[in-house]
């Protein structure tokens, strides 16, 4: 493999970057000599947009810098582990983790992520977060929520980057190409752009989280909704996918069978919100 190499170039008080081959499908890039994977950094500069832009929308509604410091570092280590835990669970047999526990060889624990268990991860160690700074959940959620969409938009963006969560063999229009994956897909051969089509479903539900928003009554409306909405284009989206390590059973994906679940706690949670929860306090 030889990866695409990005390199600095200083122009007076300014440094700018420079491609040094025709694609920029690359799973790593290098800076000052350092090697860097793209699929991490996209999924840190999602991550660091999305907390800017709440702290941003937060402050008006009495969000505190320090507060989402806390809930934000609480989130990324849940979503770290929770999205581990789901990669290893759908990607290797027990009896595998198990021989590789005995071993002593811990590297699958690094091998890859899976979106819905860093949501679960990450949402339970964000309450946890808000919890220990004493920080609202209405404000949290009206603050943090709309953005989460947002940030994953750009995490995908590394997934095409790295090759992987790629979509079935295509040859039409803007299909995929990957010259270095890191999954070993054939450079020859076309992929349906699955994960820019996500990209571009998670902008469209951010915007429409940040409109909803403003007419939102009760606490956990807009997390619920927000739940339902992505769990109904991730069970479609899985339909678009190529890759086999997410887990198939009875021709559902793991992923799929989480959609199903989610979108039946979202439909409920906002039936039993608007009937009984209280208003959120943003909004009284």
């Amino acid at each position: 493999m030889n990866p695409c190499r990005y390199a600095f170039i200083p122009a007076g008080n300014s440094l700018f970057l420079r491609i040094e081959e025709d694609t920029f499908m690359y799973p790593y890039i290098y800076i000052f000599d350092r090697q860097i994977g793209t699929y991490g950094l996209c999924m840190m500069v999602g991550f660091w947009l999305a907390g800017i832009l709440a702290l941003r929308k937060g402050k008006p509604l009495g969000l505190k810098m320090e507060d989402l410091v806390i809930v934000a570092a609480m989130t990324f280590g849940g979503t770290l582990v929770g999205g581990g835990l789901l990669y290893v669970f759908v990607t290797y047999p027990i009896d595998q983790i198990i021989e590789f526990i005995r071993q002593g060889d811990f590297r699958f624990l690094a091998s890859g992520l899976v979106f819905y268990g860093g949501l679960v991860g990450g949402g339970l160690c964000a309450l946890l977060g808000a919890k220990i700074s004493k920080c609202s959940l209405s404000v949290l959620e009206r603050s943090v929520v709309p953005f989460i969409p947002l940030g994953h938009a750009v995490g995908r963006i590394g997934c095409v980057m790295a090759g992987c969560c790629h979509g079935f063999e295509y040859d039409g229009p803007l299909a995929l190409y990957y010259p270095h994956s890191l999954t070993g897909l054939s450079p020859d051969k076309g992929y349906f752009p699955v994960q820019p089509l996500e990209s571009v479903l998670n902008v469209g539900i951010c915007l429409f989280l940040l409109w909803y928003e403003k007419k939102m009554k009760r606490t956990f409306e807009l997390l619920l909704l927000y739940l339902g909405l992505y769990s109904v284009s991730r069970f479609f989206l899985e339909m678009l996918r190529g890759d086999s390590i997410r887990g198939v059973w009875s021709g559902f994906s793991t992923s799929q069978y989480i959609s199903i679940a989610l979108l039946a706690v979202s439909v409920i949670g906002v039936v039993w919100c608007r009937k009984s929860a209280p208003k959120s306090e943003a909004s009284a």
